[in-house]
């Protein structure tokens, strides 16, 4: 057998078990294959995924921490199923932390960090001319570059369980056939401009006032009734 050859580059890191469950289940919830309110089975979860209950446990507790799943000791654990109120308030509230971390990060990224956080949006404004929605590794990693750009561990926190119920309710709503398309283009493209030219400040302007355009967005969300008033 060949010896392989060494290279310069860092080794591959090694995933843990339960953050590859963790991935799954999350994009079964993100995508709809798990229903809102639905029941999680550790043993149902278990043969899915063909892993032991451990790891399986773990993922639940990180999605937990997220708001995505609710646990009720000896009753039930299930999937989030939010009131339109509930929804309403966490998209205003989401984008106002956002926001923090937007107007702290953009200005402390590197160049290279911001070429790489233009491109995403760039796939995400070419994504929304076409009606479709942004590939989630793609909000991943503008969320991590600019996370650990502003370099606050409290932000940081704080959006770890903010940020995935923020795209789940609107992957969901985008489901049910609501989505601010022409809002989400013009924030992007001013958003991408501001990235563009490192000015934080304008960029965190941006992410607090984009609620305030989601009047008729709230109400197409609330006729399709996928978050009961």
């Amino acid at each position: 057998m060949p010896i392989p050859t060494l290279t310069d580059q860092p080794p591959t890191p090694r995933r843990l078990l339960r953050d590859v469950v963790y991935d799954k289940v999350f994009e079964a919830i993100i995508d709809g294959t798990l229903e809102l309110g639905e029941r999680l089975n550790d043993d149902q979860l278990v043969a899915w995924l063909g892993v032991s209950r451990t790891p399986v446990r773990e993922a639940i507790a990180k999605l937990a921490d997220q708001a995505l799943v609710d646990i009720e000791a000896n009753r039930y654990t299930r999937i989030v199923a939010p009131s339109y109120d509930e929804f309403v308030d966490t998209v205003r509230t989401g984008y106002q932390i956002w926001s923090l971390v937007v107007e702290r990060g953009v200005s402390a990224l590197s160049g290279a960090e911001r070429d790489e956080a233009v491109a995403v949006l760039d796939r995400r404004l070419a994504a929304l001319a076409a009606h479709e929605q942004e590939a989630v590794a793609d909000i991943g990693r503008l969320d991590d570059l600019l996370v650990e750009a502003a370099g606050s561990g409290t932000l940081r926190r704080v959006w770890a369980t903010t940020g995935p119920l923020l795209q789940l309710l609107f992957r969901r709503a985008a489901v049910a056939g609501a989505f601010p398309y022409d809002e989400s283009t013009t924030f992007t493209t001013a958003l991408r401009d501001a990235l563009r030219e490192g000015d934080g400040e304008r960029a965190g302007e941006l992410v607090r006032e984009q609620p305030g355009r989601f009047d008729g967005f709230f109400a197409e969300v609330r006729e399709t009734g996928i978050y009961p008033a």
